[in-house]
C-alpha cells in the first residue's frame, strides 16, 4: 500500500500569505485535503512536529462515512512548501492560517477540531482567535499527545541537537528522510515500526518531499514560542466555554502522561463548558496511528454529546478509559 501516493491523490491547493512581519507577506503553497462523507459533520486534523496532515490517513479512513475530514500541511511540513531561512516559521502564523481554512476557506459551522504535539498548541491559539472574532467555534477541542507543558516533557537528544544553534544545521545535514522516518517508528509509535511499515514509509516520502529535513532547525524553532507563552495559552483555554477533551497515549515518553495530568487539573477539569479525560493503553505518541478505531470510538462519543459514565470503551483490556471527567450532564 502506497499511502504516501493515496494522500497526495486526494488533495488540492491553497496558497497563504504568511502574517509575520519577518517574511515580508511571502506567500507559500499549502496541500491540503478535504474527505470522507460531504456535509457531514467536520472534523479538522491539525498535525504535529516534523510530519503532517498525512498522520491522520488511518483515523481518515475509519471515520470517511461519517464525518467530512479537513486537514492541511502547514509551511514546512509533509507536501507543503517549505521555504528554507531566513523564513520564520511561528505557531501563531499558522493559527491564523487555520482560523482563515475555517472561516473562509471551508466555512465551518458544525465541526470539532483534533489536534497532536505541535498541532496542539495551533488548535488551542486558534480556539481563542476564533472566540475573540466571534466567528462559529468548534463543537469540541479534542487534543492528543503533546508537550503542552514543556516543564514536565522530555526533550529528545535529537530535538535538543536541532535548538541547539551551534549543531542544528550539521544535525539536518546528517538526517535523512529514511534515517528520521526510522528513527520516530522506532521510539514514538506502538508497536514499533521500522521502514517496512507502510505508514512509516509514507513518513520518510513526506519528508523528502521538498527537502524537509533541511528546515528542521527552523520549524523547531515553535518550541521556544511554546516555552514562553504556553502558560498564557492555557489559563485562555481554562477560560474558553469550548469543550475540551484530552487524549493520551501512555507509552508516550516525550510527552509523558504527566504532561496530561498537569493539563487536566490545572487548566482543564474545571473550566467551563464538557471536559473529558482518556488515557489510551495501547497508544504511543501518534495516537491516531497506534489507535485509530479507539480515537474514533473517542469522536464518535464526543461529537454525540451523551453524557457517559468513566468506563473503559469496549470492555476490553486495551482499551480507552475515560479517567475523568467534568461535566453538567455526567451521567449517574
Amino acid at each position: 500500500m502506497d499511502i504516501f501516493a493515496q494522500w497526495q491523490d486526494g488533495g488540492t491547493e491553497i496558497r497563504w500569505t504568511s502574517t509575520t512581519p519577518a517574511n515580508n507577506g511571502q506567500e507559500v503553497k499549502l496541500f491540503s485535503r478535504r474527505s470522507g462523507r460531504q456535509g457531514a459533520p467536520a472534523l479538522v486534523c491539525v498535525h504535529g512536529f516534523p510530519t503532517s496532515s498525512i498522520d491522520y490517513f488511518a483515523l481518515a479512513d475509519e471515520l470517511r462515512s461519517e464525518f467530512e475530514i479537513f486537514t492541511v500541511d502547514f509551511p514546512g511540513y509533509g507536501l507543503s512548501d517549505k521555504p528554507p531561512s531566513p523564513y520564520v516559521y511561528s505557531l501563531y502564523d499558522d493559527a491564523r492560517l487555520l482560523v482563515h481554512l475555517i472561516t473562509d476557506v471551508w466555512q465551518l459551522q458544525n465541526y470539532q477540531i483534533v489536534t497532536h504535539d505541535r498541532g496542539s498548541s495551533i488548535g488551542i491559539i486558534a480556539v481563542t482567535m476564533l472566540a475573540e472574532a466571534g466567528a462559529a467555534m468548534p463543537s469540541d477541542l479534542v487534543i492528543t499527545n503533546g508537550n503542552i507543558y514543556l516543564p514536565l516533557a522530555n526533550l529528545t537528544a535529537f530535538q535538543q541537537a536541532l535548538l541547539d544553534d551551534s549543531t542544528s544545521r550539521a544535525t539536518a545535514a546528517a538526517t535523512t528522510p529514511e534515517l528520521l522516518a526510522a528513527g520516530l517508528g522506532a521510539s514514538t509509535f506502538m508497536p514499533r515500526r521500522t521502514l517496512e511499515d507502510p505508514e512509516i514509509a509514507a513518513l520518510a516520502k513526506t519528508f523528502a518531499h521538498n527537502d524537509g529535513v533541511r528546515v528542521l532547525p527552523d520549524t523547531i524553532k515553535y518550541l521556544h514560542e511554546r516555552a514562553a507563552d504556553e502558560t498564557r495559552w492555557l489559563e485562555t483555554l481554562a477560560a474558553n466555554t469550548v469543550d475540551t477533551t484530552l487524549v493520551w497515549g501512555v507509552h508516550d515518553t516525550i510527552a509523558p502522561l504527566r504532561v496530561a495530568d498537569h493539563v487536566w487539573h490545572t487548566y482543564v477539569k474545571e473550566k467551563p463548558g464538557r471536559s473529558r479525560y482518556w488515557v489510551v493503553p495501547g497508544a504511543d505518541h501518534y495516537m491516531q496511528c497506534d489507535a485509530p478505531k479507539q480515537l474514533a470510538d473517542i469522536l464518535r462519543l464526543t461529537l454525540a454529546g451523551d453524557a457517559v459514565g468513566l468506563q473503559t470503551l469496549g470492555d476490553t483490556p486495551d482499551g480507552p478509559v475515560l479517567v475523568d471527567q467534568s461535566d453538567d450532564q455526567t451521567a449517574d
